[in-house]
């Protein structure tokens, strides 16, 4: 019976994908299959070469092996350790059963599948709640954000792209200045299990070293775009000296024209809270910024302290 449990459950995790729970890859709102509109309020901060996929990240024509990027093979990745790893592309959503702290099965499988990898899909050791955001572009609430966590004493994880590294230098140099981790979601935001070995190194070590040479910052916690990896990834990806952080909660929060409610999404994320938690929340939600104010207070209101996410 548990072997079966275990194995309905292990299928389940797998049928959820990108970085909503209640989609899948055949949805039309999945996150890896769809691009937003793009408007005017992108300003400067959109790249006219590329396309902004819906987890807000770019997707465009370049050749990651090509040597016109300039980008030097990383040390650090035995190939030959690598080799017999699976190559197989599964996608994360948090959805499914509960525990009886309201922890999703779901990430507890994932963590004991793939922590050897230092995957981490909830924070199982820790009582706190942590809090991140995805950074593709700047939608203008970057900086009303920073406020309300200066605000409220709150450090996040703040997950950049090289579009956002080289268009908001300011936002990056300010999320260092006050204390907040600033993490790895790729150059180019591609799918990493579609990615030869040099390929994902490549993208991965672009961003690295783009930020430590102009921010002076190593970064050392990684976001898979829209949640899709394979073990081989994971492994790479470990290899380079990065964990890799994934979710316990998300929501469909990414549609700039097609915001949810506030008062529903406030309720929504409050009472997702459980021990170890790790919220995902897109910076250029509209939503997100007004009720993040009253969601910090409502998390600790049920008991729960916002955890340091440089300890994850």
């Amino acid at each position: 019976m548990k072997k079966r449990l275990l194995a309905l459950l292990f299928a389940g995790a797998l049928l959820l994908g990108g970085c909503q729970p209640t989609y899948n890859e055949n949805d039309p709102n999945y996150p890896g299959t769809t691009q937003p509109e793009q408007n005017d309020t992108h300003g400067d901060t959109e790249n006219k070469d590329n396309q902004y996929d819906s987890d807000y990240g770019v997707t465009g024509d370049e050749n990651l092996g090509n040597e016109n990027n300039n980008v030097p093979a990383a040390a650090g990745v035995d190939v030959e350790k690598l080799a017999g790893l699976s190559t197989e592309s599964k996608d994360w959503g948090p959805g499914g059963p509960k525990d009886e702290k309201n922890r999703s099965q779901g990430a507890l499988l994932y963590n004991k599948t793939y922590g050897q990898y230092d995957a981490i899909f909830l924070k199982e050791d820790s009582s706190e709640v942590y809090l991140t955001f995805d950074e593709g572009y700047e939608f203008g609430l970057s900086g009303q954000i920073l406020d309300t966590l200066k605000e409220k004493g709150v450090k996040a994880i703040f997950f950049i792209t090289g579009d956002f590294a080289k268009a908001e230098p300011e936002l990056v140099q300010r999320m260092i200045d006050e204390g907040h981790v600033v993490g790895n979601h790729s150059w180019k935001h591609p799918n990493y299990s579609g990615l030869s070995v040099e390929e994902a190194e490549q993208d991965l070590m672009k961003l690295h070293d783009y930020v430590k040479e102009n921010f002076n910052y190593e970064m050392r916690y990684f976001r898979f775009p829209a949640g899709n990896f394979s073990e081989r990834a994971l492994a790479e990806v470990q290899q380079l000296g990065y964990k890799s952080l994934f979710w316990s909660f998300a929501y469909k929060d990414w549609l700039t024209d097609d915001q949810p409610n506030e008062a529903e999404s406030l309720t929504k994320i409050v009472d997702s809270a459980c021990p170890g938690m790790v919220y995902l929340l897109h910076a250029v939600s509209k939503t997100n910024a007004n009720v993040l104010a009253d969601v910090i207070d409502g998390v600790v209101a049920k008991g729960f302290t916002w955890g340091d996410p440089s300890k994850i």
